[in-house]
């Protein structure tokens, strides 16, 4: 949502925010992005529309967006007491640990037992740790952006033992509560602030890699971006997921332009890349990624051309997986509407907000459904 790298390929999924979904459809003249497995993404989207109306609500300062409906969480997290759950995470990276740490946190300081397994970006355990997990019984069962495709049997049997399935990234089947970020509102957000920044006009890179969460993030920036003068260039390589991939891709595209007003991050660690690359080039462009990772609010505490992140709020999910579950162990029923993921939202961080080190951005976040 995601994010964020997938190991540099499995293990960046994560830590984009995970993720979900391919393409790049926009409502302005772009062209659609064509991203396989060796070729380097490259596509110009330039869009002469009028600039669009603000929409009455700020999404970047952690609103819900127009039309979303709020989601009330409950549960008595003083349940864990004696219950033991699993925890599965794709990988050892920010993105996902952002999420399971909070949650490990809560469940063991209100006497649960965790069996955690990090996958280190192999999906292929999945099957095996759930069906660990259903024959040993456990209470619950957490998963932090492992595509759950496919396992709707085992899903089921955890459906028939009244034992929850809370999911962060992992995809939307049927019979799991599925927390993620809205990753294209996210791509909004970072899109109308190089609006306002670059008034409405100039080019902009965007460094991105082939991932759900990221493609969706693209598209909502380019959504955004197609009500402006501002003229986009996608490159980036399909696994492309490392900060070194993104340097050398930004790099080359000042090469070719050293005219670029701003470079985005599809997510933290392209933001990181993307900054090396505008130092080294000494260009006068600014630099923005989605995510809100710490090495996103280092690179923007250090004062150079990293100026903004858009921070997802994964401590805040984490914490509201916990009392989730806590709430279904316990007999109530899942929150929001049956079939619709639960979305948090989202904060854009600047130097004016950025976190102290070794702080996650505070603001509270909303739990909301789309229609």
């Amino acid at each position: 949502m995601r994010k964020s790298p997938m190991k540099v390929l499995a293990i960046s999924i994560v830590a984009v925010s995970f993720l979900a979904a391919c393409g790049s459809d926009s409502d302005g003249s772009s062209e659609e992005a064509t991203v396989d497995s060796s070729a380097a993404v490259t596509e110009d989207t330039t869009a002469t529309a009028p600039e669009e109306t603000a929409d009455e609500t700020d999404t970047s300062k952690g609103e819900i967006p127009e039309g979303g409906v709020e989601v009330t969480l409950s549960g008595d997290v003083a349940g864990w007491a004696g219950k033991t759950v699993g925890i599965a995470n794709l990988a050892p990276v920010p993105g996902a640990e952002r999420w399971s740490k909070p949650l490990q946190a809560c469940i063991e300081a209100n006497g649960g037992k965790v069996d955690y397994q990090d996958v280190g970006g192999d999906a292929t355990k999945l099957p095996a740790l759930l069906e660990g997990w259903a024959v040993a019984k456990v209470d619950a069962v957490f998963n932090i952006g492992i595509d759950m495709t496919g396992q709707d049997s085992l899903i089921t049997k955890f459906s028939d033992a009244k034992t929850p399935v809370v999911t962060w990234g992992a995809g939307n089947p049927a019979g799991v509560v599925a927390l993620d970020a809205n990753q294209e509102e996210d791509g909004r957000i970072i899109g109308r602030y190089l609006i306002e920044k670059l008034g409405g006009e100039g080019d902009v890179v965007l460094v991105n890699a082939q991932n759900p969460a990221l493609q969706s993030r693209e598209k909502g920036l380019q959504e955004v971006l197609s009500a402006s003068n501002i003229k986009l260039t996608i490159v980036g390589e399909a696994a492309g997921f490392s900060a070194e991939a993104a340097q050398k891709s930004v790099e080359t595209a000042l090469q070719a332009n050293p005219a670029v007003k701003a470079v985005v991050g599809g997510f933290g660690s392209l933001g990181v890349g993307a900054a090396t690359a505008v130092a080294a080039a000494k260009s006068e462009a600014i630099v923005v990624s989605m995510n809100g990772d710490p090495e996103e609010y280092a690179a923007i505490r250090a004062g150079g051309a990293f100026a903004a992140t858009v921070a997802d709020g994964h401590e805040f999910g984490g914490q509201a997986a916990c009392q989730i579950a806590a709430g279904m162990i316990a007999g109530g029923a899942a929150p929001g509407t049956a079939g619709k993921s639960i979305l948090t939202t989202s904060v854009l961080v600047t130097a004016d907000n950025v976190p102290a080190e070794g702080s996650s951005e505070g603001t509270a976040r909303k739990f909301y459904q789309l229609p």
